[in-house]
Order: structure tokens, then C-alpha cells, then sequence
């Protein structure tokens, strides 16, 4: 009796391990090669299951802006330069991160403005800068390993992005146009000029030679802040900020004809603080694939051994 215990609690024990034997050995694939003399070894080789690659590349396009100094999401006079470059990291066949730094221009104003807005003739200009991080979501899958293979995507992220607006009177930030950081408003605090936002948009890219990826894409940003134009609320006091500010905060909060006639344009509506201001961007990407892992295509196929070539 005691001997079919034991037995019967060595089979116990074993079995794990022969399970454990077992599915480590479906983890290694054994091949056999020929050497010149016609002797034969067997090696062992891991699996691996997870495409990887990292890329890295440049960027040139558009950058355009849309709020309160805007006739709408798209106009062509308010499209300028954006260039920048960025690295990317690709983890299985349909998902890849990326890291984006770019330098864009902003700009707005009313003389392109709905007909009721022009009079007010405010406008702005801005340098943008800006870092991203983003992921993208391809399908179908995309990989390195095979020329010609293109694929779509869905890309989105956060971003965090400097800008200035400026005009013929200076840096309407520090003029506080609206009456940002005076006593007379303790509720209009001074705006950030550095300030978070969410990208995303859509794209599509193409391997037209080894290593070479070229792709295009738009993408919008979801900013929170409604002062990229310097235009929000509503008008201050002329007689608080010249004394504030002086003469010329004054003439750049009001550098059009009083909306009202006859009356006291103070406190009066000067900009849409309900909807926050937009900023996008249209660009042409290229990068250079630095390093990318086929093992995981080689076996996909039944085809053991190094990355695959063109």
C-alpha cells in the first residue's frame, strides 16, 4: 500500500513537469543544417511572436487655425508652413507610438471674417511650437518586412504646444486686451502660453523601397484654451486700460469701428469664450526604418531564419 502511494505521488508530481516539458519545447522549433562536409547539427531557435521596429523621419506640411478670427474650419489664406520630425516605434502588426516635435504659424483675422465681424477688425499671427505623443492604430497590419505594403490609420494622443499672438501693436498677451490680470476683472485671469491639447486624425502610409515609408495625414487638435487669437470674452474699459496698459492696449482692443452706435462698446461681446479655439495640421511623412524584427513574419510562414529582404 505504501509503495502505490508513493507511485501514485511521484505521478502526480511528474505530470506538471511533463506538461511544462512539453509546452516549452512547442516554444523552440529544431532544425537541421548541412554543412559543407555533409555532417548535420541540430540548433534551436526561439519563436518570435511580436513584430517590432523602429523608424525614424521628417515631416512637412500645413499648419491652419480655427476660432473666433475664422469664417469657418478651412480657408486657405490662413494655411502656412509646419515642419518637424518625429521617431516611431511600432509593437505588433496594427499599433505604433510615435514622438513629434514640429514648428507651424498660426493666424487669423476679420478682414476673411463673416460680414458682421469684419468691422471689428481684430487679427493675429503666432508661431506655434509643439511636442507630441501619439499612437497609431493601422489596419490592416502593417509591417516593414514586406515592400509595397501600405495600410490606413487612426491616430491619437496628447500634445503640449507654445504660441504668442502678435500684430502691428506687439504682443497682445501683454497688453491684456480684454482685461486679463487688471483689478477692475478679477475674473479674467492672464491666459497660459503654454498649453496641452489632443491630437487626432487620420492617415496612411506606404513602403515603396526597403527601409523607405512615406505616409500623409490630418490631424486636429482639441486645444482648451480659447486665447491662441487673443479674442474670448468681452471688451474692457478704454479708460482701465490706458490707464492700466496704455494707449496702445487700447488701440489693440479696439481697432475697428464700435459694433454699437451711440453706445458704450464696454462689456460688450468681443469673442465666443463657449467654443474653444482649433489648430490643425496637413503634412508628407518619410522615415527611414533603423531597425526591424521579421522573425515573427518568417515564422508566420513556416519559414524559419533571419529577416526577410526585399
Amino acid at each position: 500500500m505504501k509503495r502505490i502511494v508513493l507511485l501514485s505521488s511521484l505521478v502526480l508530481w511528474l505530470a506538471p513537469m511533463g506538461m511544462l516539458h512539453a509546452n516549452t519545447i512547442d516554444l523552440f522549433k529544431k532544425r537541421r543544417v548541412k554543412s559543407a562536409g555533409g555532417s548535420q547539427f541540430t540548433g534551436t531557435t526561439r519563436l518570435s511572436t511580436i513584430y517590432t521596429s523602429w523608424e525614424i523621419g521628417i515631416l512637412g506640411g500645413e499648419s491652419h487655425y480655427y476660432g473666433d478670427l475664422s469664417n469657418g474650419i478651412f480657408q486657405s489664406k490662413n494655411l502656412h508652413k509646419d515642419y518637424g520630425a518625429f521617431v516611431r516605434y511600432q509593437r505588433g502588426r496594427n499599433w505604433a507610438y510615435k514622438f513629434m516635435i514640429n514648428k507651424g504659424f498660426l493666424s487669423g483675422t476679420d478682414a476673411l471674417n463673416k460680414p458682421k465681424l469684419v468691422p471689428r477688425n481684430l487679427n493675429f499671427t503666432s508661431d506655434l511650437y509643439e511636442g507630441a505623443l501619439t499612437f497609431e492604430y493601422m489596419y490592416p497590419e502593417f509591417t516593414a518586412c514586406r515592400q509595397f505594403n501600405w495600410a490606413p490609420y487612426l491616430t491619437a494622443g496628447i500634445a503640449v504646444f507654445h504660441f504668442r499672438p502678435m500684430n502691428k501693436f506687439g504682443d497682445l498677451h501683454s497688453l491684456s486686451t480684454e482685461g486679463q490680470g487688471l483689478a477692475a476683472y478679477p475674473d479674467r485671469r492672464p491666459y497660459f502660453l503654454t498649453q496641452i491639447s489632443i491630437p487626432f486624425g487620420v492617415g496612411i502610409k506606404f513602403i515603396p523601397a526597403k527601409r523607405i515609408i512615406i505616409g500623409a495625414e490630418i490631424v486636429m487638435r482639441k486645444t482648451f484654451t480659447d486665447y491662441i487669437d487673443d479674442v474670448s470674452k468681452r471688451y474692457a474699459d478704454p479708460r482701465i486700460l490706458l490707464e492700466e496698459k496704455g494707449a496702445i492696449a487700447v488701440a489693440a482692443s479696439y481697432p475697428g469701428h464700435y459694433r454699437y452706435k451711440n453706445n458704450d462698446p464696454t462689456n460688450k461681446t468681443r469673442g465666443n469664450p463657449k467654443f474653444k479655439d482649433v489648430y490643425m495640421t496637413s503634412v508628407l511623412t518619410i522615415s527611414y526604418c533603423l531597425w526591424y524584427d521579421c522573425m515573427s513574419e518568417k515564422h508566420r510562414y513556416n519559414d524559419v531564419g533571419g529577416c526577410k529582404t526585399f
